[in-house]
């Protein structure tokens, strides 16, 4: 049996102990001692858990953020519930639930890379007697789409990064064509706007057809990679669990291009035709 070295956590009001193998405890007991959060922000001690395994990462201690992680595992339940499960249960606000989110998913290259065999999935993707339907909407106004993909970058951003740089470069050559260049003076650049939020366009901008239409999609598309991301399966084997895909408005073309995916390359290309 691994023995077990206890690590105290404390900002303020919240307190948490959780234990790490004695191999890692020196390295994370070191970190401790460099975790600045923020006190007057955090909430519980899932919260002040989950910021401390992002403290981790960035620190670049793969070691010690997943031996942390580990630890949280074993202290809420992520091994046998979804971590989102897990966050609704705590009844936590929307910015304690980000926060929680964001730590959890910090370690998300960490944990994958260490990862021997893919989790269970849920019984919902996994038991015949369930029919899924995939449902893609339309426009909802600038301010919903554009709060939706910020707050999506901000808490996935190790899931989505790669996928949204490549759309977003695609996008961008794509509105520099001079037949149409004149209806994007700002460019479609929207990695660069989730980045580097002093560079987002005016709503005006944003609302427009030209713009607002692949960013819809794109969203869209983000979600989609999130969900295959977390269960451990290709988006060709997500799709296959879904009897029925069905869009309005946009949501038609994001509905028909998601029920003829395959595989991660697919996802990439399929994704460029349809934004």
């Amino acid at each position: 049996m691994t023995t077990l070295e206890q690590v105290a956590l404390e900002r303020g009001s919240i307190a948490t102990t959780f234990g790490v193998a004695t191999a890692y405890d020196s390295m994370v007991q070191d970190l401790v001692l460099t975790f600045n959060a923020d006190s007057t922000e955090l909430l519980s001690a899932i919260e002040l858990h989950a910021t401390f395994i992002q403290h981790c990462v960035h620190c670049g201690s793969s070691d010690a953020a997943l031996a942390v992680f580990d630890a949280f595992g074993q202290t809420y339940g992520t091994a046998t519930s979804d971590i989102h499960v897990i966050v609704q249960a705590q009844g936590l606000d929307n910015p304690a639930a980000q926060r929680v989110l964001k730590g959890y998913f910090s370690a998300w290259p960490v944990v994958n890379s260490h990862r021997k065999s893919a989790a269970p999935l849920p019984t919902l993707f996994s038991s015949d007697s369930v029919a899924l339907m995939a449902m893609f909407g339309g426009q909802r106004g600038f301010g919903d789409t554009m709060d939706e993909a910020v707050w999506m970058f901000d808490v996935y951003r190790p899931l989505l990064s790669d996928f949204v740089s490549h759309m977003s470069a695609f996008l961008h050559r794509e509105s520099q064509d001079k037949r149409v260049s004149f209806v994007y003076s700002k460019g479609l650049n929207v990695f660069a706007w989730l980045t580097t939020p002093d560079m987002m366009p005016d709503a005006r901008y944003l609302l427009s057809i030209p713009v607002s239409l692949p960013l819809v999609g794109l969203i869209q598309l983000m979600h989609v990679v999130v969900l295959y991301k977390t269960l451990g399966v290709s988006p060709g084997k997500l799709v296959k669990r879904f009897k029925v895909a069905v869009g309005h408005s946009q949501g038609i073309a994001i509905a028909a291009a998601f029920s003829t995916l395959t595989d991660e390359q697919t996802f990439f290309d399929v994704g460029k035709r349809i934004l």
